[in-house]
């Protein structure tokens, strides 16, 4: 199916790797012209000349989006090359890693870091390239939330409590956008292979005595995550949501939260 994105001009943040990556790779795939984002230069660069080499068109910026600065920088460079018609808010993570301390001891400088990584980084983004989405009468908002702002663990409550803060903004963006052409959604994402999980999966497999989760990844899926699909989930399968949700396609899906978690 032909979804629509050819002319499409993107920006994924956080995809110089991970799911971000994936997104980038589906959307360019797809025809959009991608521009890829992440802190790191030379993995951004590297994402963006895979996409190239396959035949597709890739810009890159780079900056940190915890830095105020930094953010409206690599913003306005966005901008100034003609802004986008499609806007995934893709970073995000923990600030400081997912150690597992009890939820009442969590540091308040983790909670605000870990909501500036995702949620105030989102916020950014959508406010400075929505208005031009509103001009042209089109535009898609995307917001990569997880399955655990709705299922929540006795674990991680600031990153559980950013990302249900991200599925209820996007909610409330799709009804100020009401009648503009542009839509908002986001997607919850359940266990996704990529270099970030790779050490919950092998504590996983440790967990039942597999020495690589690859080893047991069916017995993992079902039996520790309790999936009801019975294999750990790839970035294309995040991928290919978000690009039905950013093309003409869904012209009719707004202020949504699309759970991709395989039943979780």
């Amino acid at each position: 199916m032909d979804l629509g994105l050819q002319g499409k001009r993107a920006l994924v943040t956080g995809s110089s790797s991970g799911i971000g990556e994936g997104i980038a790779l589906r959307l360019a795939e797809e025809g959009a012209t991608v521009v890829v984002h992440g802190r790191n230069e030379a993995r951004t660069t590297a994402v963006a000349e895979r996409i190239r080499s396959s035949g597709g068109t890739a810009e890159t910026v780079t900056g940190d989006l915890t830095d105020a600065a930094a953010t409206a920088a690599l913003l306005d460079e966005v901008v100034a090359a003609g802004g986008v018609d499609i806007l995934v808010n893709n970073a995000g993570g923990r600030s400081g890693g997912f150690s597992p301390e009890p939820v009442w001891e969590t540091p308040v400088e983790q909670w605000l870091a870990t909501y500036r990584l995702n949620l105030v980084s989102a916020v950014a983004a959508t406010q400075r390239l929505v208005p031009g989405m509103v001009e042209r009468g089109w535009g898609r908002v995307i917001h990569v939330a997880s399955a655990v702002a709705l299922h929540q663990p006795p674990m991680f409550a600031d990153y559980q409590s950013a990302k249900a803060a991200e599925i209820n903004y996007a909610r409330s963006l799709a009804k100020g956008l009401g009648g503009t052409g542009v839509t908002a959604n986001s997607i919850s994402v359940g266990i996704i292979a990529t270099p970030d999980s790779e050490v919950e999966l092998m504590k996983a497999a440790a967990s039942i005595g597999a020495a690589d989760w690859r080893d047991a990844e069916e017995e993992i899926a079902t039996e520790v995550f309790r999936q009801a699909v019975p294999r750990i989930g790839r970035p294309d399968d995040i991928a290919w949501a978000i690009a039905y949700l950013a093309s003409p396609r869904a012209d009719f899906v707004t202020g949504t939260n699309v759970v991709v978690d395989a039943g979780v």
